[in-house]
């Protein structure tokens, strides 16, 4: 496992990561580990429900996900639908989302740091990151 794929299978307050797409190549070991990996497209989303949506799409949210940030906060720090050993979600065009809707943004990077907080309690890996 390479070295920035492996800060990724560490439980770390340095959940959010910025990285270029190439330099995913390695997650298929993340999977090998009990790992799940999200990924989601932010190249057409323009608001706060699209992307809202595009998540709990992408990581299979129950059906009862109010499409708010504090459920979204409830769901990433519950996950007993889909267990794992750890949880990566990947924002595909995030390059995009930061320009068109940046307070959307910081919006998804705050609930998943405080979500990320919770599952280090845990000793669970937790992260994000944002791809372009």
């Amino acid at each position: 496992m390479g070295h920035e794929t492996s800060k990724l299978a560490e439980v770390s307050w340095d959940c959010v990561h910025f990285r270029e797409s190439s330099s995913l190549r390695e997650l298929p070991d993340l999977r090998v580990a009990g790992f799940k990996i999200f990924e989601v497209d932010m190249d057409e989303i323009s608001t706060k429900e699209q992307l809202l949506a595009s998540v709990a799409d992408a990581m299979c949210f129950p059906d009862y996900f109010g499409r708010n940030w504090d459920a979204l906060e409830e769901c990433l720090r519950d996950m007993e639908w889909s267990p794992a050993s750890g949880y990566v979600l990947i924002v595909r065009n995030a390059e995009s989302l930061w320009r068109r809707i940046p307070r959307v943004a910081a919006g998804l990077l705050q609930s998943w740091t405080f979500s990320a907080e919770e599952w280090s309690r845990e000793g669970v890996p937790f992260h994000l990151v944002f791809a372009w």
